[in-house]
């Protein structure tokens, strides 16, 4: 049985269990919620201080005196940096992040903790996340790769200040690094002869629409495997991207070839609409080795620290280890992703608008498109300046006018400059974006729009422009 004081409204109250032991303080907090805690004693006077104390600091924070949130910030920093970065991987887990992305997570988390000694939420600084960076750098990681363990230190910190655990991120402002300097992995794009090897190869597996998919829909691995053939939609040509690395619903048009491709593979193979199309997954390895029959990579031998082959098997089967290898001469990789450099590369030579390329390939600025995806030459830039009107003087001018080129070229013993017909001022450029539909001089041949009263494009200039939106190139086997 208990020994209970009562107290007027508002005020609390004290009590003992089983009418002895320490005073326990009942009162009603800022938010109204009953409270229970020990006062730890025994002397009723000292009692009633400290629950006097609790209902009056109730009070303070009922009426905005006192920030509410100072005790809920005080409180997650009595807990260690382990319990909040737990929660924070559970919150992962619960939104459904990728498995190896939330392995990743934790150990960039876990290594940063332990190298900085950091126990509490307090001890989390921008000053030792930017002394981190810098010794991992040191240490030979490359700056990407730095900046992979920023992000997920900078994420906590953001989970953190949303969470109600700290009032602000301590580390949101620490720089990136700059991955211009020294970039590991730099990938190029393919040209119309190795992808044709490439596709004519995995055909022979089965594996041209895992192939075609990523060059002629930009799909990542993760893509291709998670799609399933109700996104595949043969009638509209489009395909639904579910679930993709930006977590939303994209709906892209779908390419003449791959839809062959995947309709081929689906009368092998029938399925239902929630099947996935690619039941198993290419792997490296497999891509490795079709990469090589195709061309694109080369057997090297593996060598140890002083550089003498790594010698494998006994007796007349041993022999030096090699290994396939995807990087040229000038250190550019060919993976699975670089065949989406290649559609973006392809976009931009076909003229496609970057805001086009950038929603066929799914980024959220047309900037990582042009900067990350699009690899052009110089050939690509000398068609350019080939695309350059001739600039004329007004002698020139004035011979065009008056029909009389041919006495100028004998006057100056046939080497003028070639002479091409002067733009009216009130007509509008031409897309460059044509230049991929005919012939690589079209407005040289006999197959040039002809003027209308719209102008000397006229419509047929936009519609053709508007076709853009899917890829026109196909791949020759």
């Amino acid at each position: 049985m208990s020994h209970k004081r009562r107290r007027g409204s508002g005020q609390g109250s004290l009590f003992k269990r089983q009418g002895e032991g320490s005073w326990i303080a009942t009162w009603y907090d800022h938010e109204g919620k009953r409270r229970e805690r020990s006062t730890r004693t025994t002397d009723k006077a000292a009692a009633e201080r400290i629950l006097a104390k609790l209902v009056a600091d109730a009070a303070l924070r009922r009426d905005g005196v006192i920030d509410a949130k100072t005790d809920q910030y005080a409180a997650a920093a009595k807990r260690t940096i382990a319990t909040h970065a737990a929660a924070y991987v559970q919150n992962l887990q619960n939104a459904g992040r990728a498995p190896r992305r939330i392995s990743q997570v934790r150990s960039h988390l876990e290594k940063f903790f332990t190298a900085c000694s950091i126990k509490r939420l307090s001890d989390l600084t921008s000053d030792g996340l930017s002394a981190y960076m810098a010794s991992l750098r040191a240490s030979g990681k490359a700056p990407a790769t730095v900046n992979h363990v920023r992000e997920a230190v900078v994420a906590f910190g953001n989970w953190s200040k949303q969470t109600g655990l700290l009032e602000s991120n301590p580390v949101a402002y620490v720089p990136r690094l700059d991955t211009s300097v020294d970039r590991r992995r730099i990938r190029r794009a393919l040209t119309d002869d190795e992808l044709g090897r490439l596709i004519a190869v995995a055909r022979k597996g089965g594996r041209d629409a895992w192939y075609l998919g990523a060059v002629l829909a930009g799909l990542r691995k993760g893509d291709l495997q998670q799609l399933k053939w109700a996104d595949v939609n043969f009638s509209e040509m489009t395909i639904t991207v579910r679930g993709g690395k930006a977590k939303r619903v994209d709906v892209i048009p779908m390419h003449r070839q791959l839809a062959d491709a995947l309709q081929q593979r689906l009368e092998r193979q029938p399925a239902l609409g929630q099947a996935r199309v690619f039941p198993t997954t290419v792997t490296d390895r497999t891509r490795h080795k079709d990469f090589l029959k195709a061309g694109l990579a080369r057997e090297e031998v593996v060598r140890d620290a002083q550089g003498d082959p790594i010698m494998v098997g006994s007796g007349q089967r041993r022999q030096p280890k090699v290994r396939i290898t995807t990087t040229d001469e000038d250190g550019r990789v060919v993976d699975l992703h670089a065949l989406r450099t290649t559609l973006g590369t392809q976009l931009a030579r076909s003229g496609v608008a970057p805001q086009v390329a950038q929603r066929m390939m799914r980024h959220a600025d047309f900037r990582t498109t042009n900067q990350h995806y699009t690899v052009l030459g110089l050939a690509d830039t000398a068609s350019a300046v080939d695309a350059l009107p001739t600039i004329q003087t007004d002698q020139e001018r004035a011979v065009r006018a008056t029909g009389t080129t041919d006495r100028l070229l004998a006057d100056e013993g046939g080497n003028h400059p070639q002479l091409i017909p002067q733009q009216l001022g009130r007509d509008t450029l031409r897309n460059s974006a044509l230049r991929g539909v005919g012939s690589a001089h079209a407005d040289d041949s006999e197959t040039a729009p002809k003027p209308t009263k719209n102008g000397p494009y006229g419509p047929l200039n936009a519609k053709r422009v508007r076709r853009f939106e899917r890829p026109t190139f196909t791949l020759a086997t």
